[in-house]
């Protein structure tokens, strides 16, 4: 039986313009789920709300089997998170190195050589203030803290966003080694199929502050297709299976290939070919359907 990390029921937080939730959402231990949306969707927001960076309107967040009610509680298990969400603007005018010195005061759990181990991996300067750093050498700066304390979850958002590529290559190898170094979860907001592909063990998508779909990925391979056919009816048109259509040429975008394939048979259209759809594209589809 796996053990629940994050356990949300009925999460919300109402702004003048926006409102996010109600949400549930699960994670179990030893999984990653990527967060994917459009722009202001909520995913930040989201994150910020699990951090306690914000106060909830409403619903209960657990992490690690304990709902936070007292601050002395959310001292304890803000220490098993790591975060990275521009947390460190406060700190514009200290160097990396008195961060540092701040920060790990914080973590009993603070592993002084892993964080001299990523900042040596990152080439960070940790004479340098912060607000000199660029916008890329920040975003890798707040990984580093997230992940320098070994915390149990990882929180991250947008984490490769303005990052060399060689710097995003070497993010996803520690995010893999963190995973496999023990009993840890992750939750990653993102835009890159890349590491939706290559870390993400389950998709949650998010629009307008709700969470409207959330399968494991091996599910896009087996069900997600185009299916090029003679001709297409109104009947298939309104298959709830059917995300797209086009009739010159006659084609189908579906997310369960086999069902539709059945109503196809039923109503005598032939089936041309029949192609599975990449990362990429089902996230086009999920996001504009939104």
């Amino acid at each position: 039986m796996q053990t629940k990390v994050l356990e949300v029921t009925g999460l919300e937080k109402r702004f003048k313009k926006f409102h996010l939730g109600p949400m549930d959402f699960e994670l179990e231990q030893g999984m990653i789920v990527g967060l994917v949306g459009a722009n202001g969707s909520g995913k930040s927001t989201f994150l910020r709300l699990l951090m306690k960076l914000m106060r909830e309107d409403g619903g209960v967040v657990k992490i690690l089997g304990m709902n936070w009610k007292e601050e002395e509680e959310e001292v304890i298990y803000k220490k098993k998170i790591g975060y990275a969400g521009e947390l460190l603007e406060s700190f514009d005018s200290t160097t990396i190195k008195d961060i540092k010195f701040f920060i790990s005061h914080f973590f009993p759990t603070w592993n002084e050589e892993k964080f001299t181990r990523l900042v040596e991996r990152y080439r960070i300067d940790i004479d340098e203030k912060f607000s000199k750093c660029s916008k890329g050498t920040k975003k890798k700066i707040d990984f580093i803290f997230a992940m320098a304390h070994e915390p149990q979850l990882l929180l991250l958002d947008e984490p490769t966003s303005g990052v060399d590529i060689v710097s995003q290559k070497k993010m996803k190898e520690d995010l893999i080694r963190f995973m496999e170094e023990g009993e840890r979860s992750i939750v990653l907001a993102t835009h890159t199929v890349d590491e939706i592909n290559q870390l993400c063990d389950q998709i949650m998508v998010m629009d307008q502050g709700r969470i409207t779909q959330s399968f494991y990925k091996d599910e896009i391979h087996d069900h997600w297709g185009r299916v090029w056919v003679s001709h297409i009816t109104n009947n298939v048109k309104n298959h709830p299976n059917v995300i797209r259509f086009e009739v010159n040429p006659a084609q189908i975008v579906t997310n369960h290939v086999s069902n539709v394939e059945d109503v196809l048979q039923a109503e005598q259209i032939t089936i041309n070919q029949t192609q599975r759809l990449s990362m990429e594209e089902v996230l086009e589809y999920l996001i504009e359907q939104e």
